[in-house]
């Protein structure tokens, strides 16, 4: 009586264990067994993963899993590569600062070039400038001893000479004479010569656009 008791505990055990067994195989909805693996141990038992799409994959397509899988990112440098790498900036910075330094020392002789022909182009034009006032006062000078001849000839004999002399030293020399000593010399003038000698001192004070200086006759 005992024993019967016993063995059908047992058989209780054993048939509550297959129980809760099949209930948490069905709990796993990516882990299917079909009921003749079950019932079949002799069976081999294909074992399946998730994948990120809870889709069930069996083992042996592990190797599709796996290629699905995201690269792992390229590992970090290490300490000897970070040390290479600053160095070549270094490197680089300091070619950079010795290309900086060259142009920089080009730019001052070309700056000490030009300040040099500066002080040429200065010089030279302070000799012109002194070259065209010694020109000019040459050139006041002759004329102030022209007109002192003129003043001292007779107005005849001035008159006729300036007929046949140039237009503009004519005006240039009637014009520094002082009127009482040059109105003699332009009256005693042929009468064309005189109009002309008026007619160009008259226009001379005007301004270039305002000049008339058509149908001037010399002779």
């Amino acid at each position: 009586m005992s024993v019967a008791r016993a063995l059908a505990g047992k058989l209780l055990i054993g048939g509550l264990a297959v129980t809760a067994f099949a209930k948490a195989a069905i709990s796993f909805p990516g882990l299917p067994f079909p009921s003749d693996q079950m019932m079949r141990p002799d069976l081999p038992v294909r074992v399946a993963v998730q994948t990120e799409n809870h889709e069930a994959v069996a083992l042996d397509d592990i190797a599709s899993v796996t290629a699905r899988v995201p690269e792992m990112p390229a590992q970090c440098e290490t300490p000897e590569e970070v040390l290479q790498s600053l160095a070549r900036e270094r490197e680089l910075i300091a070619v950079q600062r010795d290309d900086l330094d060259s142009r920089r020392s080009e730019l001052s002789l070309a700056k000490e070039k030009l300040e040099i022909e500066k002080a040429a182009l200065l010089e030279l034009k302070d000799d012109i400038e002194a070259l065209l006032a010694r020109v000019k006062a040459a050139e006041t000078e002759d004329l102030d001893r022209l007109i002192g001849f003129y003043e001292n000839m007779k107005p005849t004999e001035a008159a006729r000479i300036m007929d046949d002399l140039d237009i503009e030293v004519t005006i240039l020399v009637l014009a520094k004479m002082k009127p009482r000593v040059a109105a003699p010399i332009l009256a005693k003038m042929s009468p064309v010569r005189a109009r002309a000698v008026s007619k160009i001192i008259l226009e001379r004070s005007q301004l270039p656009g305002d000049q008339d200086l058509v149908g001037i006759r010399l002779k």
